[in-house]
């Protein structure tokens, strides 16, 4: 069997990027080839895939960085509702050829498309074989948020073999944003790869420092301001925790960390990849996700496989996709969100109630590191059913593989 596997952006730094490679990575015994978005200087990832086609922005058709599904990106990238008709017509004739050019090369006997938007529309337009799209979210944001270019580009959907969905709550917004028969639409969650995140040999009972984690985009969107908000207080009471923000922050969100970063508790700092992160993960307690929208939070679920407490916003697909036991642990607390506007945005009027909710749960969970409680041993049972080869099996259901 041959699966071509198709991405608008990076196939790494964003939750997507690596759904897309994981995905890869579940199919080593097929024929796998990829198309990704790409910068010149980026290095192609290890895949178990025979060919990859990368796109690299800009190019000699388009003179723009990469366009990215979320507003702001962990690299240089446009936004979609910044793009003039003559852009997209331009991004589309690029890809539009590449797709032709690895159809022809590659002959695909089915595809597999990242993201209910653009490309997948255009990749449905042109492909004989069947397309199966993955929704991460993102996807629905943008919709809603550019209801202009949904009309006018994703009109090819009537195609698709089948969509991939994170939630039940998912699938109903899908249906609502895109008219897919919910009959083509499965809820199969996302997945962690448990070679990269997994428990540490031992705890450190000695240990000093409460380590708090973020991990993602340094962006409003993500909370992580309202974050480092909450931490100068917290700090204050508890002066052996330390919020380590991990990310790539552009020069804009280095400004607005400014005032925070004074304070010896809050370090702000990158990391090359997973293999690095999940390490930090091992070494630390807390995982915190005070993000205002999200699709699934898979970084939530990474971080629970290395035994971390988490604290995150209130998500859905999250709650949806751990189950009852793992939620009502204590071993996860969720914060309720301000009101949103425009998909990411909270009320200016909330914060202040949401920042002392945010600093309770954190506080709550600092303390049961304090006091050693330890991570419920029949936990890790629950949440191995969220790694990869659990969810590859969902996939291969679906499409009727052996």
């Amino acid at each position: 069997m041959k699966i071509l596997h198709v991405l608008a952006q990076l196939p790494a730094k964003t939750g997507s990027g690596v759904y897309f490679t994981n995905v890869i990575k579940g199919f080593p015994d097929e024929q796998n080839a990829c198309i990704y978005g790409c910068y010149p200087d980026f290095t192609a990832p290890s895949l178990p895939a025979t060919r990859q086609y990368p796109v690299i922005f800009p190019n000699q058709h388009c003179d723009f960085s990469l366009p990215g599904m979320s507003d702001v990106m962990p690299y240089p990238s446009t936004r979609y509702g910044d793009m003039t008709p003559q852009m997209i017509a331009d991004w589309q004739k690029t890809f539009a050829q590449k797709i032709k050019e690895v159809l022809a090369e590659f002959k695909p006997d089915i595809i597999f498309c990242h993201h209910l938007w653009l490309l997948a529309s255009l990749v449905c337009q042109l492909s004989p074989v069947p397309v199966y799209t993955f929704c991460h979210g993102t996807d629905i944001r943008q919709a809603k948020q550019h209801p202009d270019l949904l009309e006018k580009y994703v009109q090819h959907f009537h195609k698709l073999q089948h969509v991939f969905a994170l939630s039940d709550f998912e699938c109903k917004r899908i249906n609502a944003t895109y008219h897919i028969p919910t009959g083509k639409i499965t809820v199969i969650g996302g997945g962690y790869d448990p070679a990269i995140f997994y428990p540490p040999k031992e705890h450190c009972s000695a240990q000093k420092a409460i380590n708090v984690v973020f991990a993602g985009k340094i962006s409003a969107a993500k909370g992580v301001f309202d974050l480092a908000k909450v931490f100068t207080t917290i700090s204050k009471d508890f002066p052996n925790a330390c919020l380590h923000l991990v990310g790539n922050a552009s020069s804009s969100a280095r400004d607005r960390l400014a005032p925070y970063l004074g304070n010896p508790h809050i370090k702000l700092y990158n990391v090359a990849d997973q293999q690095q992160l999940a390490n930090l993960y091992r070494r630390s307690d807390i995982f915190v996700l005070p993000s205002y929208y999200e699709g699934l939070g898979l970084v939530a679920i990474e971080a629970l496989a290395c035994d971390l407490r988490v604290v995150s916003t209130t998500i859905p697909a999250l709650q949806e996709q751990l189950g009852p036991k793992v939620n009502d642990s204590g071993i996860i607390n969720y914060v309720e969100l301000p009101r949103i506007v425009n998909q990411d945005v909270p009320v200016e009027a909330d914060l202040p109630a949401f920042h002392k909710r945010l600093q309770s749960s954190l506080e709550q969970q600092i303390q049961a590191v304090k006091e050693h409680k330890d991570f419920p041993a029949d936990l890790h049972t629950e949440i191995t059913k969220n790694s990869w080869p659990h969810l590859i099996k969902k996939i291969r259901q679906v499409i009727m593989f052996p």
